[in-house]
């Protein structure tokens, strides 16, 4: 009787109303079914879930209770799933797809426009959650389901191949599939007998083209009205963020116009799937027939043995200035910058023709590792198992041929080599070999570990088995993985592999491409994923660039992610969050990455932390310029009457310092030009506005001294500073540029208040374990204060962390710390902004430019693939005719 009750909501009823309607049953059963129903609500709400943000309405008018008894699809699926995820995992997605069905419209309803994103991660099983939804939109009564896939056939196809083998080939007999791994959507028969079948349901795994949704949409319409008032459409956007958002260009405002023509149906359902939500997030909230998510976002929760951003480029920051720092994985090889410009191809057409590319030796370097990594694995599992190598280096299909002739004959010689047993062929591999397992040990992950004499015999196995395969629209040999032949490749492409697209078995990659939309970056991030058995043969090769990029992206991507959790907590909506996603103030660093022109946008530093992370580690003017401004700041506020004791902690420093004496010591400081996220102007006109409403008038200043160190510099106050030791990352510059990656701590938030964090843990009721976060950190402090006051930390680094080291002896190892050997010592700044009274304090910047010649004009390519596919669609509908 409570699957009744629930098949009587999703009809459109509430559940008041279903009670009702059943006066021909005992009112004691359709109580306790009531009952029953409500307690499988609450059931699917106390399974360990994704969080998620939605809105009033959704949030009361919750109405999916979970799987009902004589549901077909997800039972079926459910089943699959077991027998190849741990329980734990399976639970997880039954629980995450319950709460997006239930976050949407019931079926029944007379009229559905439901607007969703579920937030996952790159290569993290977002398709795994996406088949479960459709399998339970299915048996709750969704009709037409679309999966628009990408832009790429490959991946339109991978993903249709996914959906025949786990929701329709099992239960079949409901389903008609109006699209196959050969065919993408074409004209048919009528849509009238099909939609209006209510036994039936249809699905279309279509991708992102002009020619195929156009063709969708007016399929639809063949409908009559009747019909399409009647059938629940369910459309899920898998890399929402890519083609479906209209940015101005004429192709992406083509495409988001026709999705949104599909959504103009009565009854139409849009659930966006992505891990990089940048673009989605940036819609205008204001368009309610645009993408915006205004009615749920779900934020995945990151899977236990997932290899992200985080594992691969480490934390940012220690919980206080003792602790040290995960700087990630050993993983990341830098290519030269001399060997980028080699592979890279020219953008102009003429010199595209002459250009001859070779194999230099970083790329040889990760072929290599490549067929050592392949033949690792099949030693520790006993099998042969698909083993992938992403070389990735332009987005030009002509570029790709030319790569790949050779990569192909580097191949040839190396195969050459090692199956004639040539001595001396096995050397540079026994070197690599040893060299890079001494990194990255693979007793780490609880892994086998190998000597080389073992691995020589499967080494020669796999270069016979290797092979190079180019992957791009123009390409007929296209990147297939079949269950029965696993496939030993390398594959070399651009936008195909750069997009939802899984490299199984992704163990060497190299990649020097630069793209111009940040989001477009951390999806190029292919090797993020699952890695089991194999964690430790990892490998990147990248340009330092490209690692400067990957490290700031993942700040900004940990951050949003960390927002929309904090607007959930706070039981705000959706509607209340893109101004805050919009604003932040490290959009001003990948708009230099997204644009080609200055733009001007908005920034607000409302409870942010933004520091200097960059110093001119060579110039000791520019240096001792930034210790003479933090001497006579500190000297000024002594004549002022301050003393360096003002505050209750057990640090020196100043307490009630105006916002004239923090800005005039701003204007006096030095910046790096690099350090985009810290723009003195706009944090200037920032505090200004904040103080013209009341608040940022009064600051807190503490010297942040380690608690042992040596008095080294004289910065005008009692007794001379201690000294902080800061090891610069190992990412070559040639301005002398040295980067810290971070100089502040979470705990500094908290630096002038005489509190530790053991008491602030009880405060906020946490485990001693359990770490605090700088939000939490934020709201113990607001919770103190009755006042909105400013924070400036000051960070005295010592210009060698290592005396024992002059710098020339020293050897640099790529992805790991280097000794600082500055010039003169070093003076960061941490600036601690608290939360705005006003929601909307913004203020203008202007991102800076990128050089367009660095960058891929790929309209002409995108022209061209879409030509291709009109033609095949054309060709496709004689076929069905």
């Amino acid at each position: 009787m409570a699957d009744t009750l629930a098949t009587l909501v999703a009809g459109g009823k509430t559940l008041q109303g279903a009670q009702s309607a059943l006066t021909y049953v005992p009112a004691e059963l359709v109580h306790a079914a009531r009952v029953f129903y409500e307690k499988r609500l609450n059931l699917i709400k106390e399974i360990p879930d994704p969080g998620f943000l939605a809105n009033v309405q959704q949030k009361v008018g919750f109405w999916y209770s979970g799987p009902r008894h004589d549901d077909v699809v997800w039972p079926t699926l459910k089943t699959r799933l077991l027998q190849e995820l741990p329980e734990a995992a399976v639970s997880g997605v039954d629980a995450a797809s319950s709460k997006v069905i239930g976050l949407g419209s019931p079926p029944g309803k007379e009229s559905i426009s439901t607007r969703g994103l579920v937030l996952g991660y790159v290569q993290s099983g977002k398709t795994t959650n996406f088949m479960s939804v459709v399998a339970k939109a299915a048996d709750v009564g969704y009709r037409l389901i679309i999966v628009l896939t990408g832009t790429t056939e490959n991946l339109r196809t991978q993903t249709q191949d996914r959906i025949n083998d786990y929701l329709i080939e099992p239960c079949n007999s409901i389903w008609n599939p109006l699209t196959s791994v050969d065919m993408d959507f074409s004209q048919t028969t009528s849509a009238d007998a099909i939609l209006s079948n209510t036994s039936m349901r249809s699905i279309a795994v279509v991708k992102k083209n002009p020619a195929r949704l156009r063709r969708l949409r007016n399929w639809i319409k063949t409908a009559s009205v009747t019909t399409r008032q009647s059938c629940p459409i369910l459309i899920i956007d898998d890399e929402a963020d890519q083609a479906s958002i209209d940015v101005g260009t004429r192709r992406q405002s083509t495409i988001n116009a026709l999705i949104r023509d599909l959504l103009a149906n009565p009854k139409a359902a849009y659930i966006a799937y992505t891990a990089t939500p940048f673009a989605n997030l940036l819609i205008d909230p204001g368009i309610e027939q645009d993408l915006y998510p205004r009615d749920f976002i779900v934020d995945l929760p990151r899977p236990d043995n997932y290899f992200g951003a985080e594992r691969i480029f480490g934390q940012l920051e220690g919980e206080s200035l003792e602790d040290s720092v995960d700087d990630g994985l050993d993983v990341v090889r830098l290519i030269p910058d001399l060997e980028v410009d080699e592979v890279r191809p020219p953008t102009n057409k003429t010199a595209l023709g002459s250009w001859a590319p070779e194999v230099p030796d970083a790329m040889g370097a990760a072929i290599c590792w490549f067929l050592l990594a392949t033949a690792a694995r099949r030693l520790r599992s006993g099998k042969i198992s698909h083993s992938s190598m992403l070389i990735h280096t332009s987005m030009l299909a002509a570029a790709h041929e030319k790569t790949a002739e050779t990569v192909v004959d580097y191949l040839e010689d190396v195969r050459a080599s090692l199956v004639n047993e040539v001595p001396s062929a096995f050397d540079p591999f026994r070197d690599l070999w040893e060299s890079e397992t001494g990194r990255v040990q693979a007793d780490m992950f609880g892994n086998q570990d190998i000597a080389f004499d073992d691995l020589m015999p499967r080494l020669v196995e796999t270069a016979r088995a290797a092979k190079v395969i180019v992957d791009n629209y123009q390409s007929s040999d296209r990147l297939v993985y079949h269950k029965e032949k696993p496939q030993t490749v390398i594959v070399i492409g651009g936008n195909t592999l750069s997009r939802g697209l899984t490299l199984e078995g992704l163990t060497s990659s190299y990649f020097v491409r630069a793209s111009s939309a940040y989001d477009t970056l951390l999806q190029m991030g292919r090797w993020f994923g699952y890695r089991v058995g194999y964690e430790d043969l990892i490998r990147i090769w990248m340009s330092s660039e490209l690692k400067s990029w990957f490290l700031m992206l993942s700040i900004v991507e940990a951050e949003i992610r960390e927002e929309i959790q904090v607007y959930e907590a706070e039981g705000k909506t959706p509607a209340e969050l893109p101004v805050k996603i919009r604003t932040h103030p490290q959009m001003s660093v990948t708009s230099a990455a997204k644009m080609r022109s200055a733009v001007k946008a908005q920034v607000s530093y409302s409870g942010r932390r933004v520091q200097t992370i960059m110093f001119n580690e060579c110039d000791n003017a520019w240096l001792n310029s930034n210790i003479t401004a933090t001497r006579e700041f500190f000297e000024r506020l002594i004549r002022q009457g301050h003393e360096e004791n003002e505050l209750e902690a057990g640090r020196r420093g100043f307490r009630v310092v105006s916002a004239d004496d923090i800005l005039a010591f701003l204007d006096s400081y030095n910046i790096h030009d690099a350090a985009k996220s810290i723009d003195k102007d706009a944090i200037r006109r920032y505090i200004e506005k904040e103080r013209a409403e009341g608040d940022l008038k009064r600051w807190d200043v503490v010297l942040m001294e380690p608690l042992n160190g040596d008095g080294e510099l004289d910065l005008g106050l009692n007794e001379k500073v201690r000294l902080l030791r800061r090891q610069k990352m190992y990412i070559p510059s040639d301005d002398g540029t040295a980067n810290l990656k971070a100089i502040a701590s979470t705990s500094d938030r908290v630096a002038d208040l005489d509190v530790g964090l053991d008491f602030i843990r009880k405060s906020l009721n946490l485990k001693p374990a359990d770490k605090i976060s700088d939000r939490q950190l934020l709201q113990f402090r607001q919770l103190r204060q009755t006042e909105r006051t400013g924070l400036l930390c000051v960070y005295p680094i010592a210009k060698k962390s290592n005396p024992d080291l002059d710098g020339s002896g020293a050897e640099p190892i790529e992805n790991r710390r280097v000794p600082l050997v500055a010039a003169a010592d070093v003076i960061g700044l941490c600036f601690m902004f608290p939360e705005s009274r006003n929601p909307r304090s913004v203020v203008d910047y202007v991102a800076a430019k990128v050089d367009a010649d660095y960058l891929e004009a790929l309209d002409e390519e995108l022209d061209a693939a879409d030509k291709l596919d009109e033609e095949k669609a054309v060709s496709d509908e004689l076929v069905k005719a």
